[in-house]
């Protein structure tokens, strides 16, 4: 089990003590330092509650810490479009029969939100294919770069962020399937990324699915893994996906690790063993980072090298997403951006 590593946690005392000018100060420093950290580590963590200052007041200071991280990115090459996006507060769905949720790995904004190749190292992709899905998707339509959420209420379960590395992943099951990486390894695998997406794309009429699954972007054939997208852990099959994919219902009885609870969860331990050659289980002890979020803290994640999910969390807990986002994911600024994410950087200074 591993927690936030220590350089991805930061105090944010300096910004309520002093006065204002050394306080507006302090809020830029503290940006411009977590900027490299959540590239390089690909979350932070923002203690504001600890400054014990009340939800509205905490609110305002996540909020303007969000606008300041927004202008370091674009200092440091980011495009000068990105914008911060504040979205309608989100309460936690249980359910029914469990007192907590689990949500499974996933990308904010799944149905144009997700990790592409770069044109500068896949020349031929087509940026249209950053948008999986036109309709049915439950948050705004705009490109989430970054993902924050406030938390002005933690609940009554646990107050848990998890985090995938997405590179990582994708390197790993590189090296598992023998592909060659060849001299550029984070272009070699942009291109295999496209070309997973490019086929689900193509395959959408057969699949139905308005978002790219976990199996189908690491290049699982199978018209069910393509098909099915979990999100909560506890979910259990619709009556028309039993009727769509029969094969699906006695693999959501029993899983390979034994460990899983829920119908989804079962599923995900499938597809992700098929995927990577591990179980949802041993997957979590390789991959999973946890985040714990005290009330009024600020946890900011980059939404497309990074997945992320959430352990046990109760009815009570409430979110507030503040995103900084794109409305058209392309152009030379944004290429350039992607590229460098791809590599657990920026572009470099304008």
């Amino acid at each position: 089990m591993k927690f936030t590593p220590a350089e991805a946690r930061f105090d944010c005392t300096g910004l309520v003590s002093g006065p204002q000018d050394r306080r507006e100060q302090a809020l830029d420093d503290l940006a411009t330092a977590s900027v490299d950290v959540i590239h390089r580590v690909g979350f932070a963590v923002f203690r504001i509650g600890r400054l014990r200052l009340g939800v509205e007041e905490s609110r305002r200071l996540s909020t303007a810490l969000a606008e300041r991280i927004r202008a370091a990115l674009i200092a440091r090459g980011a495009p000068a479009e990105m914008r911060l996006e504040i979205d309608r507060p989100q309460q936690t769905y249980v359910p029914e029969g469990f007192s907590t949720r689990t949500l499974l790995p996933h990308h904010d904004g799944q149905h144009c939100s997700y990790l592409t190749p770069s044109l500068q190292d896949a020349p031929d992709w087509d940026p249209a294919w950053r948008e999986f899905g036109s309709s049915g998707y439950t948050t705004t339509p705009a490109h989430k770069m970054y993902q924050g959420i406030f938390l002005p209420d933690v609940g009554e379960g646990l107050s848990v962020t998890t985090y995938y590395d997405w590179l990582g992943i994708i390197d790993d099951v590189l090296d598992r399937r023998g592909i060659e990486a060849g001299d550029d390894r984070r272009a070699t695998a942009a291109r295999w990324i496209g070309d997973n997406l490019r086929r689900g794309l193509e395959r959408q009429p057969e699949h139905g699915c308005a978002y790219p699954s976990f199996g189908a972007m690491l290049g699982l054939e199978e018209p069910l893994w393509h098909g099915l997208s979990f999100h909560h852990s506890e979910a259990v099959l619709t009556k028309e996906e039993r009727i769509r994919y029969p094969a699906a219902v006695p693999l959501a009885q029993c899983c390979a690790c034994g460990e899983c609870e829920g119908e989804a969860a079962r599923l995900f331990c499938h597809q992700v063993l098929m995927a990577t050659g591990l179980t949802w289980a041993q997957f979590r002890r390789r991959w999973e980072v946890l985040a714990p979020g005290e009330h009024c803290d600020l946890l900011f994640g980059h939404n497309l090298t990074m997945l992320h999910g959430g352990l046990a969390g109760g009815p009570g807990r409430i979110i507030e997403p503040l995103c900084l986002v794109m409305d058209t994911p392309s152009g030379p600024e944004y290429e350039r951006w992607l590229a460098a994410s791809w590599r657990r950087s920026l572009p470099g200074a304008h």
